[in-house]
């Protein structure tokens, strides 16, 4: 009698969760990677324009463009996965690197 109550007492206990979302914070590792990597993809993607022989303002459009591009498109598929870790906070770290990026690039000659 006792086991029963005991395996009772265990099957009502809920059995495992999900796993919780990861608390999204506006500082993190997390937001240098996608500072970061906005800022490499928007360089290159401007670097490989000009020297395609776009103008400086014409490569800037499509560094800008690729590198938010890709910065949606994985927040897309942020949004799909199983952790749905889409973030607007993303979004805009993504974005700093975007226009850090495109600052750097108008400097140039």
């Amino acid at each position: 009698m006792e086991t029963c109550l005991l395996m009772l007492c265990l099957s009502l206990g809920g059995g495992p969760t999900a796993p919780a979302q990861p608390e999204d914070r506006w500082f993190g590792e997390d937001k240098l990677k996608h500072f970061v990597t906005s800022f490499i993809v928007t360089s290159l993607a401007s670097s490989g324009a000009r020297a395609a022989g776009l103008d400086n303002d014409a490569s800037l459009l499509v560094g800008a463009g690729t590198g938010a591009g890709v910065g949606l498109w994985k927040e897309w598929s942020d949004r799909n996965a199983e952790r749905h870790t889409a973030s607007v906070r993303d979004i805009v770290w993504d974005l700093a690197g975007i226009g850090a990026a495109a600052v750097v690039q108008a400097q140039t000659q």
